[in-house]
């Protein structure tokens, strides 16, 4: 039930954003509309996230945390995880979801894991996922895996595909993401609304920030997640 009030109400916003963006003369703000504001042509802002519902891909800024392991890739503005996820992001989970339901992530398709390093993979629609920040020597892109390092493999986060689970809701109706501040994980837990289909428990504790890319603490990125086209092969 709260998937489907989620995406009405992320798809009502959004409407009545284009409706303000048709009126004729000086526009009547409705409700709603410092959180959704359509820019143009299939884009819109959720919040701090852009939304481009033609590409099908969102893009939200944050900053690097001082964490020295990790579990998560992304977490919340202020998540109770911040101690053990890679980057901040200027949002919160119930909008980073509204914006991925609107580039057609579908709830339908996931199957979150059940306990923390559950050995089930995590199933959902597939996504893409590209980190992005400026730096002395120029801008830097890199798939989100590239951030996670192990010190004892000496390499970054396994191949592996990000997936769309959609996180879960308890049975008092609080939203778990919401809850531990976590929107891209990688250790098979339930909260995060994207999380990685591989992972190997015997990594746990040795993957920090990838200290050869220069994501240095407070450093500003640009998160951007893409749904992957169907049909295309990882």
């Amino acid at each position: 039930m709260i998937w489907s009030t989620i995406r009405t109400t992320a798809l009502l916003l959004c409407f009545a954003a284009v409706l303000e963006s048709q009126q004729s003369g000086p526009p009547a703000r409705p409700r709603g509309a410092d959180v959704v504001e359509k820019l143009g042509n299939g884009l819109f802002r959720i919040g701090n996230i852009r939304v481009d519902t033609v590409k099908k891909e969102i893009s939200v800024a944050g900053k690097v945390n001082d964490a020295p392991t990790l579990e998560f890739i992304a977490g919340t503005k202020g998540g109770a995880k911040k101690y053990e996820t890679a980057l901040e992001l200027d949002t919160n989970a119930v909008m980073f979801n509204m914006a991925l339901i609107l580039i057609g992530l579908d709830k339908a398709n996931g199957v979150p894991t059940k306990f923390h390093f559950d050995p089930t993979p995590p199933k959902g629609d597939p996504v893409d996922i590209w980190v992005e920040w400026d730096a002395k020597d120029g801008h830097h892109r890199v798939p989100a895996e590239e951030v996670v390092w192990n010190k004892e493999t000496k390499q970054p986060l396994a191949a592996g595909q990000w997936v769309y689970t959609g996180s879960v809701v308890l049975a008092d109706g609080q939203y778990l993401a919401d809850m531990d501040g976590v929107l891209v994980g990688f250790v098979h837990t339930p909260a995060p609304i994207i999380d990685r289909s591989s992972f190997e428990k015997s990594a746990y504790g040795l993957l920090q920030i990838n200290p050869n890319v220069g994501l240095l603490p407070g450093t500003a990125v640009t998160v951007t997640l893409s749904a992957v086209p169907k049909g295309r092969k990882k």
